[in-house]
């Protein structure tokens, strides 16, 4: 979830380090893995609160070299925040308020990337999955489900596990990926980890972020890394529905060099990055920006009049597809008149466009 640019940007990165990937993860979780391939073990007892691991491993200079991340300008040691293994009595409680993954239902992102309007969506699921990041120590973890979509076709589905720990940092636990085609079929996994199989878990948010404090979103060679800065704390932003106080702004240092500006938002958790010209930025969040009362009858029939246009355009029922494509844009226009979170406007706008056009 926590770097969706990237994870469509840097594809044909991916492959190409893939196996160099799967060689070096082994002597990375060393100490914090289980010694096989596949789905991570799972043991019948109970989660444990406490953590034998007194620090969490880190890269050596020779896997950053093999990776072909030896010259990264990397932050010195002292600046890190997240070397101290976190202790998890209650990882599924998600609330802080930076990365509130527990509290957030769902979210819809907008942008572009590669010139192209970039589209994202994720979903909290109501399972927990049960890792065991470290020889014996278990942490639950909830699931958060996220879709990727480039110029309106799929092209990535994951899901992303994340626990809190007691002190109030969230910690990031692996992602199953999930890459699409442009005919819709899966064609790559990579990308893919889980701590405690390809290496340790690892901080994607604070507990309390403070200007200079660093840590790493990512922290496996040739698999996933990203260094992250954080720059400004007590920052107020422009949200869907008005300003938003208390967000920080960080520096992500990328794998291949480059840096992206990113804010954190209280209530929303990621918000907003920035890399050259292409920019992803919240559109609308769940139960965030979600309005008190029914939905709106406007948008009840914008709803109605699309899924029955766009029946009909597949039965080839040309003229009804037509009138309902209409309807659908009537009921937009009396809904635009009040006050509606603009990049969500944008994208409605788009694809009733684009249904225009079937």
């Amino acid at each position: 979830m926590h770097n969706r640019r990237d994870r469509v940007r840097c594809r044909s990165r991916k492959r190409a380090v893939a196996l160099l990937g799967a060689v070096l993860c082994v002597a990375l979780a060393t100490g914090a893995c289980s010694d096989g391939g596949g789905e991570p073990a799972e043991a019948d007892s109970s989660p444990s609160d406490t953590s034998a691991l007194e620090t969490i491993p880190q890269p050596t200079q020779a896997q950053l070299e093999a990776a072909g991340l030896a010259k990264l300008p990397l932050a010195p040691e002292n600046q890190r925040i997240d070397v101290e293994a976190p202790t998890f009595s209650n990882p599924t409680e998600i609330t802080n308020p930076l990365f509130p993954i527990s509290e957030l239902d769902s979210t819809i992102f907008s942008g572009r990337v590669d010139g192209q309007p970039f589209h994202t969506e994720t979903t909290l699921l109501p399972e927990t999955k049960l890792i065991e990041w470290s020889p014996g120590e278990q942490v639950e973890a909830r699931v958060s489900q996220y879709f990727a979509y480039i110029d309106g076709r799929i092209e990535e589905v994951a899901t992303d596990y994340y626990a809190q720990a007691d002190d109030g940092s969230v910690w990031y636990l692996g992602e199953d990926v999930f890459d699409y085609d442009r005919k819709g079929f899966t064609d790559s996994f990579l990308g893919s980890w889980l701590a405690g199989r390809e290496g340790p878990p690892q901080m994607i948010m604070p507990a309390d972020p403070q200007v200079g404090d660093v840590h790493r979103a990512e922290n496996i060679p040739a698999i996933a890394f990203e260094e992250v800065a954080i720059k400004t704390i007590d920052k107020t932003v422009k949200g869907p529905a008005g300003d938003v106080e208390g967000a920080i702004v960080a520096r992500e240092l990328h794998d291949d060099g480059t840096y992206s500006n990113k804010v954190f938002a209280p209530g929303y958790g990621e918000f907003f990055t920035a890399h050259g010209a292409e920019v992803e930025a919240m559109a609308l969040a769940v139960p965030t920006d979600a309005l008190e009362g029914p939905p709106p009858t406007e948008l009840k029939q914008l709803f109605a009049s699309a899924n029955a246009s766009l029946d009909a355009v597949e039965s080839g029922a040309w003229k009804p597809a037509a009138t309902s494509q209409e309807a659908a844009s009537r009921a937009w226009s009396r809904y635009r008149q009040g006050p509606v979170p603009p990049r969500l406007a944008s994208e409605t706008e788009r694809a009733l466009r684009t249904l225009a056009g079937a």
